[in-house]
């Protein structure tokens, strides 16, 4: 009922062929998933192409054969993890061809696509349909960010990869990719400084109150603050004499500085103390926070279990009253240091960034510094993480700097009066 003998026997020569095809493939040790696809698509186009696969390589080649041959040659699975198959007759005259990308599986695919930058997937998604799918893969986009915000040399508190991550944001991978990397970043319009010397005396503007802290004045780094008051060849930045505090005997007094002849702030910088204080014993078991002459303990410090390790300290009574009346905040960090001594410098940048005595409009500049070309530095995306910066809830923008070129403190300081000049 089932048809004759010949349709039967045809039926189960087919079926053995299935079954025996689909055992050897996964009978074999296949090795690695790059190796099990190739090998797949090699079953899968014996009928049509001779595959050469080359595991010690990484290659493979496929030759196309006539269909009118109607000859086929055995594929051979060696017990190395190589296989072989060549069809020796009636090679067609388009010679040697390769396996279409598109029909790969797609954990080849994503295999492949994982050795692209972010902007050769942008144009590979844009040739068709197909790769458009594949190049939005989430997967694939959670390696890029990883792989690529290493080099980022700048992040904001809007491009910090840590705050999607902190609030479970909706957004996929690459839409944080693409609001994160500083190269995607819409440019400002419009420069404050290319504003020329003439028209610049022309408009009324006050220079801005200006706080430096942090622990890279204490550091090798802390070369900046000589860097800025004018003891610097490339005359960038120009000496305009001090100003004394706003209470007499009280924190507060400053140097007036000019960038580029145009642009005038009031630097004021704020130590955590003398060398000796910073080096002192005799305090056991004391972290920076505590040899801090900035900070104190709050009342919360008292009670292990009442607040977090960040928030335990408070700055002094004047140095409250400074922020009180402070225009904008540059905190220095040692990107030179070691990763374990980053965490230090947090208690001090939470104190004194806390809005019950700084205002919250005031903007923050985190210069990420090495003292010279030649020392190594930690990813800006790694200080930010170590600072907790995703946090911090007020405008903020982190650069990388070397301090024996100024590379990024020009860029910093133009982004900080760009950023007082819009509140």
């Amino acid at each position: 009922m089932f048809g004759d003998e010949k349709t039967l026997s045809n039926v189960q020569n087919i079926l053995a062929k299935q079954e025996a095809d689909r055992s050897s493939f996964i009978a074999g040790d296949l090795g690695s998933g790059l190796d099990v696809s190739l090998k797949y698509m090699m079953q899968l186009y014996s009928d049509t192409y001779a595959v050469t696969l080359d595991t010690m390589n990484g290659t493979a080649r496929c030759t196309t054969t006539s269909e009118a041959s109607g000859e086929s040659s055995s594929n051979c699975i060696e017990g190395n993890g190589s296989a072989e198959s060549e069809r020796t007759e009636n090679q067609s005259e388009k010679g040697i061809a390769g396996i279409p990308f598109l029909h790969l599986p797609i954990q080849v695919h994503l295999h492949i696509l994982s050795y692209l930058n972010a902007s050769d997937i942008c144009r590979l998604s844009a040739t068709c349909q197909q790769c458009q799918s594949i190049c939005a893969d989430e997967l694939l986009w959670r390696d890029v960010l990883k792989k690529e915000k290493s080099s980022w040399t700048e992040l904001g508190n809007t491009s910090n990869p840590a705050l999607y991550e902190d609030v479970n944001s909706d957004l996929g991978y690459k839409e944080i990719y693409m609001r994160c990397n500083p190269h995607c970043a819409r440019q400002e319009q419009f420069d404050i400084l290319s504003i020329p010397r003439f028209l610049w005396s022309f408009i009324p503007h006050k220079a801005p109150k200006v706080v430096m802290f942090g622990p890279g004045l204490d550091s090798d780094t802390s070369k900046i603050v000589r860097k800025l008051i004018g003891n610097d060849e490339s005359g960038i930045f120009q000496y305009q004499g001090m100003f004394p505090a706003s209470q007499p005997g009280s924190v507060g007094t400053g140097f007036n500085i000019s960038m580029n002849n145009k642009a005038q702030l009031g630097l004021i910088t704020l130590y955590s103390g003398t060398k000796r204080d910073r080096t002192n014993v005799n305090i056991p078991n004391a972290t920076r926070a505590d040899r801090n002459k900035l900070l104190r303990p709050t009342a919360a410090s008292n009670n292990p279990d009442g607040d977090e390790t960040d928030l335990k300290y408070e700055p002094i009574p004047a140095v409250r009253d400074l922020c009180s009346g402070t225009d904008a905040f540059i905190f220095v960090v040692d990107s030179s240091a070691s990763v374990e001594e980053l965490p230090e410098g947090r208690p001090e940048l939470f104190a004194m960034m806390s809005e019950r005595w700084t205002p919250n409009k005031a903007p923050l500049l985190i210069l990420s510094c090495v003292p010279d070309c030649e020392s190594s530095k930690i990813p800006c995306v790694d200080v930010a993480e170590q600072l907790a910066m995703h946090r911090i809830n007020r405008t903020w923008k982190m650069f990388d700097a070397n301090v024996s070129t100024l590379s990024g403190v020009v860029e910093g300081i133009t982004w900080l009066l760009e950023a007082t000049n819009r509140r």
